[in-house]
């Protein structure tokens, strides 16, 4: 007798994997995987913190569980809980700066040896950023913060003087402050800058500074610059942009010095920073300027295009990896010994000049 086709039994449809059925608050809890794994939250939290008192049969378990909802521990918690978070926040002033980039780097590398997780902050140098940042950071209970700057607002510093962690200003050491700090002086560098055209004879030298008012380290530059030319009878001459772009604000510094009448430019020209300095040396040749001959220059920052662009640029070389890796090994260490402020560390570290084609005083 024919087979009815309707009455076949159907195939068996292919296994498909458990998605265990969603909480009603939308997201899984420790307590909700737990049920679903038949153990205690104790052993979920376990399974995340201190694996190896786990047995394989458990972990295994767990994982699967874990696979199907999707769960992820909440870190706010487990500060919250234990009062120790592996987070060190740190406030940056341009993170897109390649010199900040290897200060950077150097944190990464100290914080992974040492099972730290590094967050930043980006405050492009206003303090009202910072303040707020670091209000964020405070609210995490981090193990640590690194600063960019030791010149806050009052409510930033306020609030770190509060905090019983581990901070750190790094890049530049500031006679005075109550924490640990790792960097060099910018009044030095200023100084050094302005010694390299003085000794070559150079009589009239300006320091430019972008449109950032709040970039006390460049101010700090260029008062080292001031300081170096009032000790060799000469005048000052610190001129700011009103473009707080850098490339902008070199377009701005070379139009005003080619607007001037020859006699009264400037020999050699500092500026604040590698942007402005490459920007000046591009824009030159457009102004009927020569780069060294009617117009030696100097920058800061040692950024990698500066030694290709032509003439290369003489510029001053920070040791920003080590300062960042130095700056993360303080916090280390005070972790390790329990302590935070009491004595603070002050590391100072060289830069170096870097004299190239662009700062050569023809005479």
């Amino acid at each position: 007798m024919p087979t009815d086709p309707g009455s076949a039994t159907p195939s068996k449809p292919a296994a498909r994997r458990h998605r265990a059925p969603r909480p009603r608050s939308g997201t899984y809890t420790v307590h909700d995987v737990a049920a679903l794994a038949g153990v205690s939250s104790v052993t979920v939290s376990r399974y995340f913190n201190e694996p190896h008192r786990v047995s394989e049969a458990l972990r295994e378990k767990l994982a699967r569980v874990i696979e199907q909802t999707g769960y992820v521990p909440n870190q706010v918690a487990r500060i919250l809980a234990t009062n120790q978070g592996g987070v060190v926040g740190a406030v940056m002033q341009n993170v897109t700066s390649p010199t900040f980039a290897d200060m950077v780097r150097g944190m990464m590398d100290v914080a992974e040896r040492n099972g730290l997780q590094l967050l930043l902050a980006n405050s492009n140098f206003s303090r009202e950023s910072e303040a707020r940042a670091l209000r964020t950071f405070a609210g995490w209970r981090p193990r640590a913060l690194i600063v960019t700057r030791s010149d806050h607002a009052p409510e930033a510093d306020a609030l770190l003087s509060t905090l019983k962690i581990p901070i750190v200003e790094a890049w530049e050491v500031h006679a005075g402050r109550p924490f640990h700090q790792v960097g060099f002086s910018q009044l030095l560098v200023g100084r050094m800058l302005a010694a390299h055209f003085i000794a070559q004879g150079a009589t009239r030298i300006r320091f430019v500074l972008n449109g950032l008012t709040e970039d006390g380290r460049a101010i700090r530059r260029s008062e080292g610059y001031a300081k170096a030319m009032r000790d060799a009878g000469l005048a000052t001459d610190i001129w700011r942009a009103s473009a707080t772009d850098d490339v902008e604000a070199g377009r701005e510094a070379m139009a005003a010095i080619a607007a001037l009448p020859p006699e009264e430019r400037p020999r050699a020209v500092i500026f604040a920073n590698d942007n402005m300095a490459i920007t000046a040396i591009l824009r030159a040749p457009a102004h009927r300027l020569s780069i060294p001959g009617d117009l030696a220059i100097a920058g800061f920052g040692d950024t990698p295009l500066g030694g290709v662009t032509t003439p290369s640029l003489t510029t001053v070389r920070p040791d920003s990896y080590a300062i960042g890796s130095r700056a993360l090994e303080i916090v280390v260490a005070s972790l390790r010994d329990g302590a935070t402020q009491t004595v603070p560390q002050v590391q100072e570290l060289d830069c170096m000049l870097v004299v190239r084609d662009s700062s050569r005083v023809a005479r």
